[in-house]
């Protein structure tokens, strides 16, 4: 059986194997210095870092970011690898299911415990997951978890001290991976208290070490949590997220109360209908896809009826179906962090989520059918079990095949987004999403025809909702490249009045009319980027050319002193105050700039020519001639 179940889990999700990286992908790895860095970044990855890039906002998951690290040592940027180990971790996953599972049922029940590994294996709702190499905590998260229940219920039966710490190191290892782990401090009892054997005062005893689990637990990640590290880093940066209502539409919509709980009690029932009906899942469940509803909406009063019924079901099958009972409760535990009734999340809904809850699903689901099975068709005879039989490879095989399709979705953002976004006609990040892939099309392949349809999926993105900042700025910045720079003057116009305090709209907008030659114009907005984000070269540079192509080289000199100071190896702010130091014949600063710059850019002919050159300009033929030898000793090409 374990055979088996390595090779379909392989199998499923072998389609992967050539992808690309995806979604999430680039933030956590692409974008992470420390996952870039290897070995080196190891340190750094278990010291948690607080600052405002995007790559230390996925919390603390050293122990995963260190198998990305390790595999960017041995085989940098090469997304096959990741998705290959993610496949290969995921069959492991799965046979660590089966033992779960072997743990904890009766002997007549492994042929149900192989068809729920089997359902788990085959669902769509795990592509995600397996698809996308970021996804990987998710799967560390639960097979770590289920290991720890594992031993715990093993400590509990057998009380060997060597069981109760493994039960302990594996729980660390999955809090290690997602912080969501913590839910495991409720799965042990559950499985204790309700497939555990013994009398029931011996399973409450047995629960006594959980104190000290839990508090390890919150320990870990109250640590990582009140951390500072990395916070001065990006100090005056400007770096700003965009409105996170956005990627959560019940934050958007500004659900509360009531309304709050009727609203995440519907995205549970979204989950189960997926489970169900796995067959036009996203990628993205942001603003506006999924819809808000009033309390005294019809919905919201019969989901919380289904919702209470389901409740009654599990709690009364704990007495005659307890498989049953186990799986409905191990779903309902393992969703409760994403139900958001304390905090809003970033997404209001999403796969992943789901990953580790729809294992009971999957028990609940094969405990269920055999309950209805048995009960009304008990003897059905050799040819009812055929039917059976063939009902349940007919869905199996419905699954397994929406999952391989599904897989083919995420071999790339290209392919992604593209397959979704007819899905997804009223998400206002999806349309950006879009327009960014057909933009990346067009820089690569010159491809006009593109154009309109980048242009309408960001202004689309902009109609959805008025908070689409970086659809603002995208398609803002690049109107000129699509030879209307007027309008991408007024978009930027408008994003500097939305968005007031934040310093790339007033860049961009500054940068547009510097590129239009309208220096007086741009001086303010430039001015305010430089007010919001005092650490961004970018300002300080088209400020000082600013200023020079008004001839006030006083003024700009000034501000390319202040420049060379904050950002000493930036190469353009030197380059720009050494073309200012000879306009006003400050020539021995000059040179000295120059030759800093050659120190900076190693053999790059353009610089070494300037640097010969305006000490030709300069009358200082003799040192012209040394710094050209010494270029010639160096390997600079200057025929190029």
């Amino acid at each position: 059986m374990y055979l088996l179940v390595a090779a379909c889990a392989f199998l499923q999700f072998s389609n992967t194997l050539n992808h690309d990286y995806a979604w999430d992908d680039t933030i956590v790895i692409l974008e992470n210095p420390d996952v870039r860095s290897g070995f080196a970044g190891l340190g750094e990855i278990w010291h948690k870092q607080h600052s405002d890039y995007l790559h230390d906002q996925i919390g603390y998951r050293p122990l995963v970011l260190s198998t990305f690290a390790i595999e960017q040592e041995f085989f940098p940027l090469n997304p096959k690898v990741g998705h290959l180990m993610n496949v290969v971790y995921f069959s492991i996953l799965c046979l660590v299911i089966l033992l779960f599972l072997s743990e904890i049922v009766p002997e007549e029940w492994r042929l149900k415990a192989l068809l729920v590994t089997a359902l788990f294996i085959v669902h769509p709702l795990h592509t995600e997951v397996v698809a996308n190499i970021k996804s990987r905590d998710e799967i560390f998260q639960l097979l770590f978890s289920l290991l720890s229940i594992i031993f715990y219920l093993r400590w509990v039966t057998a009380t060997k001290w060597w069981q109760m710490v493994l039960a302990i190191a594996f729980f660390v290892c999955a809090i290690l991976s997602r912080e969501n782990a913590i839910v495991t401090l409720a799965l042990i009892p559950l499985t204790v208290l309700v497939l555990g054997t013994g009398t029931l005062g011996q399973r409450l005893k047995g629960l006594i070490p959980m104190l000290g689990l839990a508090l390890l637990g919150v320990a870990i990640i109250a640590a990582a949590q009140l951390g500072n590290a990395g916070k001065a880093e990006t100090e005056g940066m400007g770096i700003v997220y965009e409105d996170p209502a956005l990627g959560n539409g019940l934050l958007y919509h500004v659900v509360k109360g009531l309304n709050r709980v009727a609203n995440f009690n519907l995205v549970m029932l979204r989950y189960l209908r997926n489970f169900i009906w796995p067959v036009d899942l996203v990628y993205y469940y942001g603003y506006d896809y999924l819809r808000v509803y009033e309390t005294k909406d019809i919905v919201s009063v019969f989901g919380a009826i289904l919702t209470f019924g389901l409740s009654i079901i599990s709690l009364a099958a704990l007495r005659y179906r307890k498989m049953f009972a186990f799986g409905a409760l191990f779903f309902f535990i393992g969703i409760s962090p994403f139900l958001q009734q304390f905090n809003f999340m970033p997404d209001a809904m999403a796969d992943r989520f789901v990953f580790g809850p729809s294992l009971g699903l999957c028990i609940a689901s094969i405990a269920g059918v055999s309950w209805v099975t048995e009960k009304r068709f008990g003897n059905i005879g050799a040819v009812g079990r055929i039917a059976i039989a063939s009902l349940i490879v007919t869905v199996f095989g419905f699954y397994s095949y929406q999952t391989f399709q599904r897989n083919k979705a995420w071999k790339d953002n290209f392919t992604l987004f593209t397959t979704d976004i007819n899905k997804l006609k009223n998400c206002a990040k999806a349309h950006e999403h879009y327009a960014d892939v057909l933009h990346e099309k067009y820089l690569k392949t010159g491809d006009a025809s593109l154009i309109p349809d980048i242009i309408y999926h960001y202004q689309r993105s902009i109609e959805i909702s008025d908070k689409s900042y970086y659809s603002f700025i995208k398609l803002g910045s690049n109107y000129a490249s699509f030879g209307n720079p007027e309008m991408g003057i007024q978009l930027l116009r408008k994003a500097v009045e939305l968005f007031p305090g934040r310093a790339d709209p007033n860049f961009y907008l500054g940068s547009a009319l510097y590129d239009e030659k309208r220096y007086e114009d741009a001086l303010p907005f430039l001015d305010s980027s430089i007010l919001f984000s005092p650490k961004m070269p970018d300002s300080y540079f088209l400020k000082i050319r600013s200023l020079e192509a008004l001839g006030r080289l006083d003024s700009a000199l000034a501000e390319a002193e202040i420049a060379v100071v904050l950002f000493p190896k930036d190469i353009r702010v030197r380059d720009a105050t050494c073309d200012l130091l000879m306009a006003k014949e400050m020539y021995q600063p000059a040179f000295a700039h120059a030759d800093t710059l050659l120190d900076l850019v190693g053999v790059a002919p353009v610089y070494w020519k300037k640097a010969i050159g305006i000490r030709q300009i300069a009358g200082y033929n003799a040192e012209a001639g040394q710094l050209y030898q010494k270029g010639l000793q160096q390997g600079v090409d200057f025929d190029n």
